[in-house]
C-alpha cells in the first residue's frame, strides 16, 4: 500500500490545472493581433477581466512617431517602458522641451481620469507594457511616491 501512494500521488497532480507539470509560454510579439490607436501607435492585448476589457496591453511606438496629446479616462494605469527611450509630456499642449525621457525599465503611473499627456519614440522604438488597475489601488510604497 505505502508503495502505491506516490503512484497516486503522481497521478493526482498530472489532474490538478496549474500542477507542478505546467510550462511558462513565451509569447511571439510578432504573432499577437495588433491595432491601429491614435492614429500611430499599435496596441495588442494581452488580458482582459470578465467584460472582455483591457486589463494589460503591449503599445508599439515606431521611431519618429508621436501619440499626440490624448486623456485618459478610466483606472489608473501603469506603464513599463520594455525597449527604446519614451519621451513623455503631460499636458495638452505639445512641448518637447517639456517632455521627460524614459528609458528600459521605467514605469509610469497614470492616475484614473488623469488628463491629457503625449508620448513620442525620438530616437528609436518604443515598446511598452500597460496595466489597468480596476478595482484595486497602488500598493502603499507605489502610491506614497504618487502622492509626492
Amino acid at each position: 500500500m505505502l508503495r502505491r501512494l506516490p503512484l497516486l500521488a503522481a497521478a493526482a497532480s498530472l489532474a490538478i490545472p496549474g500542477s507542478a507539470s505546467a510550462r511558462s509560454t513565451r509569447l511571439d510579439l510578432d504573432r499577437l493581433a495588433y491595432a491601429v490607436v491614435h492614429g500611430t501607435a499599435q496596441q495588442a492585448v494581452l488580458a482582459t477581466d470578465a467584460d472582455g476589457r483591457p486589463l494589460s496591453f503591449l503599445l508599439r511606438i515606431d521611431k519618429g512617431k508621436l501619440l499626440p496629446p490624448h486623456g485618459a479616462t478610466g483606472p489608473v494605469r501603469l506603464l513599463t517602458v520594455l525597449s527604446g527611450t519614451l519621451s513623455w509630456g503631460d499636458g495638452a499642449s505639445l512641448d518637447e522641451a517639456a517632455e521627460r525621457r524614459f528609458g528600459p525599465g521605467s514605469v509610469i503611473v497614470i492616475p484614473a481620469e488623469g488628463g491629457e499627456h503625449w508620448a513620442a519614440a525620438r530616437d528609436g522604438d518604443v515598446l511598452l507594457q500597460v496595466v489597468l488597475v480596476r478595482n484595486g489601488a497602488l500598493s502603499p510604497a507605489a502610491a506614497a511616491q504618487v502622492a509626492r
